[in-house]
C-alpha cells in the first residue's frame, strides 16, 4: 500500500461545505439513496462529477455503525454500492456485533434534527457560526496517525519524504508545486487507486472526537473511511 504523489493538479480545491448545494445533500434519506441503515449512518450524498466530469455517480458519505472504529480495532473500514444499495463490505460483518455507543447515535439524531430545522450545523449543536458539514477536496492530511497506520514505508519513498519536508516548512523549493499535486492511495491487493474525497469531524456528528478521512474507488464503487485521532 502506498500514497502516490501524482503529476496532475488537484481535481477539487479544498472547500468547507457548510450547507446543502446541487452537488452535496446532507443527511440523505432512503428516498434519495438506498443504503443499509443498520450498518451506515448517512452524512452526505456527494456528486462525483466534481472529480471526474464523465462520472455522475452519487457517493454516500457515511459513518459505519461500528464501535471498533473508536476502539482502534480497524485500520480502516470500507462499504460499497451494491444491487441492494450501499452496504458495509462483507469482511466487516462481524464488526457490527458491537455498534456505536448510545450517546453517539443519540448525538447523531440530534444533529439530523438540528440540520432539518436550521439547514446547517454548529459546534455543539447550539447557536453559533455554521461549521463544516464536509471538508471537500484538497490533499489528504499526511503526516498524522491515520496514514502511518496505512503506510509504514515512508523512509523508502524519497518523493514522500520530500513532500513532508516541503509542506512542513511551507516554503522553499517546490512548495507551490507540491501543495497542489493530486495525492491518491494505492491498495496493492486490488491494484486500485483510491481518490481522496475529503474529511469530516466525528465530533460534529457523534460527539466522538477525531476526524474521518474519506477515499473512493470509482471502478469498485467502494468508499474507504479512516479514523484520525491525533
Amino acid at each position: 500500500m502506498a500514497f502516490l504523489i501524482k503529476d496532475t493538479q488537484l481535481k477539487v480545491k479544498p472547500v468547507a461545505m457548510t450547507q446543502q448545494n446541487e452537488k452535496y445533500i446532507p443527511f440523505p434519506t432512503q428516498e434519495e439513496v438506498a443504503f443499509d441503515s443498520d450498518a451506515l449512518l448517512p452524512i452526505g450524498l456527494l456528486s462525483y462529477d466534481q472529480f471526474d466530469e464523465r462520472d455522475n455517480e452519487q457517493i454516500l458519505i457515511a459513518v459505519p455503525n461500528v464501535q471498533g472504529t473508536f476502539d482502534g480495532d480497524y485500520e480502516y473500514l470500507t462499504y460499497s454500492k451494491t444491487a441492494q444499495g450501499w452496504r458495509l463490505d462483507e469482511e466487516y460483518a462481524d464488526a457490527l456485533e458491537y455498534k456505536l455507543e448510545e450517546y453517539m447515535t443519540e448525538h447523531y439524531q440530534k444533529a439530523v434534527s438540528f440540520f432539518n430545522e436550521n439547514r446547517h450545523l454548529t459546534y455543539g449543536l447550539e447557536e453559533g457560526e455554521a461549521t463544516a458539514l464536509f471538508e471537500l477536496g484538497g490533499q489528504p492530511p499526511l503526516g498524522q496517525n491515520w496514514d502511518a497506520v496505512l503506510y509504514d514505508e515512508m523512509g523508502d519513498n524519497p518523493e514522500l519524504d520530500h513532500y513532508h519536508e516541503v509542506m512542513d516548512e511551507e516554503s522553499g523549493e517546490n512548495f507551490d508545486h507540491m501543495s497542489t499535486r493530486e495525492i491518491t492511495y494505492l491498495n496493492e491487493e486490488s491494484d486500485k487507486e483510491f481518490i481522496f474525497l475529503g474529511a469530516f469531524s466525528y465530533d460534529t456528528y457523534l460527539e466522538g472526537g477525531g476526524e474521518c478521512i474519506v477515499f473512493y474507488q470509482p471502478e469498485l464503487k467502494k468508499v474507504m473511511v479512516v479514523a484520525e485521532f491525533s
